[in-house]
């Protein structure tokens, strides 16, 4: 009697059933989470003390990332997880964000003609921090050191930002504040994107990343190109608009 050979078969039958039970533990709790999740037409995002309400329809379909989050309970405030040592697989803490698509019609006539009707992706940032190479660049062109000897502060006024800009350097930084000290927290603080010349001496081609504040610890993330830039006012105005019904001061309000 062949007795490996039983053996192996045996393994394979449990190896098998294993992966069967594995299965409809998975459909089960995916069931529980779309259960869960369909009774809000929105999702609740904690962002310090305040909770933005964001309408589901908006948010970029990245189905495996959005179920790890909400199995790791850091996508709905308003859902407690089923199992939260998966934080970190989920992306949860402060490098938390959401992908969103705002529809361009949403933003007013004039925005929509900016955009030629197309939607605008953005990035919701719950704790939002500038990327990790922007900041010190920013301290850099701030300080006036380097390529930034000589750089020049100027006020965009229809932007409401202030550029730091030399012709040296293709890069413009934003700031939504002339800084007072200009220590790096201050400049952290104030950071609002920062943009991109092929021409350094002129605006000819320019494209930019924004960044707008809409609550303490909140901001919106979008870039635009030298197509869309000069529709950036109404944008602007459109996104901080509707993005404000967003906010509620206490989770408890939110329903």
């Amino acid at each position: 009697m062949d007795w490996q050979g039983l053996i192996d078969r045996i393994k394979a039958r449990w190896l098998l059933a294993a992966w069967c039970v594995f299965g409809v533990v998975v459909l089960g709790v995916k069931a529980s989470l779309d259960q869960t999740a369909a009774k809000y037409p929105d999702i609740a995002v904690r962002a310090g003390d305040a909770v933005y309400l964001i309408p589901r329809d908006m948010v970029d379909n990245d189905s495996l990332r959005i179920d790890l989050m909400r199995l790791a309970g850091c996508w709905d405030a308003r859902e407690s997880g089923l199992l939260p040592v998966a934080k970190p697989l989920a992306d949860c803490g402060e490098t938390q964000s959401m992908r969103l698509a705002f529809a361009a019609k949403d933003l007013g006539p004039d925005a929509e003609i900016g955009l030629r009707g197309k939607p605008l992706p953005l990035i919701f940032w719950p704790d939002y921090a500038p990327p990790g190479d922007h900041l010190p660049q920013l301290v850099d062109a701030w300080a006036g050191r380097g390529e930034w000897v000589g750089r020049k502060v100027i006020l965009r006024a229809d932007w409401q930002l202030f550029r730091v800009e030399t012709p040296k350097s293709p890069w413009v930084h934003l700031l939504s504040h002339e800084p007072m000290k200009g220590d790096e927290a201050e400049l952290e603080r104030t950071y609002a994107g920062r943009c991109y010349r092929p021409e350094a001496a002129s605006d000819a081609g320019i494209t930019c990343t924004f960044v707008l504040r809409i609550g303490a610890k909140a901001a919106i993330e979008f870039s635009l190109g030298p197509d869309e830039m000069l529709s950036f006012v109404p944008i602007r105005d459109g996104l901080m608009a509707k993005t404000a019904s967003w906010h509620k001061p206490l989770l408890a309000d939110a329903h």
